[in-house]
């Protein structure tokens, strides 16, 4: 397979992450875009390719972002426990993933290992952030008060509180090495 192949199967790929609705009305038009802009691109090497096809993969990413963020708030999102995961998940991974490249592109070595655990622990944070704070958000939505349980909403407050305050945390400490600060641990 080649590499224009794989381009477009991964462009094909992203594209379903938008929700159903949105991806049936506007996804066989957005993939023949991406495939008329990568093939003019192509003809016009000195353009830079790579730079062009990652800044609509970025983009498309922020585009199904604010399109489940849409749908989030509409509240049109079908309250099962995999759909909430899914798009927890999602958002997650999209609030990860420049640190992720910032970390790629100031490497100073490239012999050593990926820091899986600590991009593992910062987009499990959020995903825990998201799924504790849906509730809430779905109470509020629905008109019901959410001091109806306020000993449970306490908890769920104090929990998101400590989660914000690891995740920032961890980012200030590990920032000057996403950046590529010599002799960062």
């Amino acid at each position: 397979m080649n590499d224009q192949q794989t381009v477009r199967k991964l462009y094909k790929k992203l594209l379903t992450f938008y929700p159903r609705g949105f991806q049936e009305q506007h996804g066989e038009s957005m993939e023949q875009s991406f495939n008329d802009l990568y093939n003019e691109r192509k003809r016009h090497k000195d353009r830079g390719l790579f730079s062009s096809v990652l800044w609509i993969f970025v983009e498309t990413a922020v585009g199904i972002f604010k399109e489940r963020l849409l749908l989030l708030i509409e509240g049109e999102i079908m309250q099962t426990p995999r759909t909430n995961l899914r798009l927890a998940s999602l958002i997650s991974l999209l609030l990860v993933l420049p640190f992720m490249i910032m970390e790629v592109v100031n490497r100073r070595n490239f012999n050593e290992g990926f820091l899986i655990p600590l991009f593992t622990i910062m987009w499990l944070l959020p995903v825990l952030f998201i799924l504790t704070g849906m509730p809430i958000i779905r109470t509020v939505q629905a008109g019901n008060s959410i001091l109806a349980n306020p000993v449970i909403l306490l908890i769920r407050v104090v929990f998101l509180i400590l989660i914000i305050w690891f995740w920032s945390a961890l980012l200030i400490d590990q920032m000057p090495c996403f950046l590529g600060v010599p002799n960062c641990d």
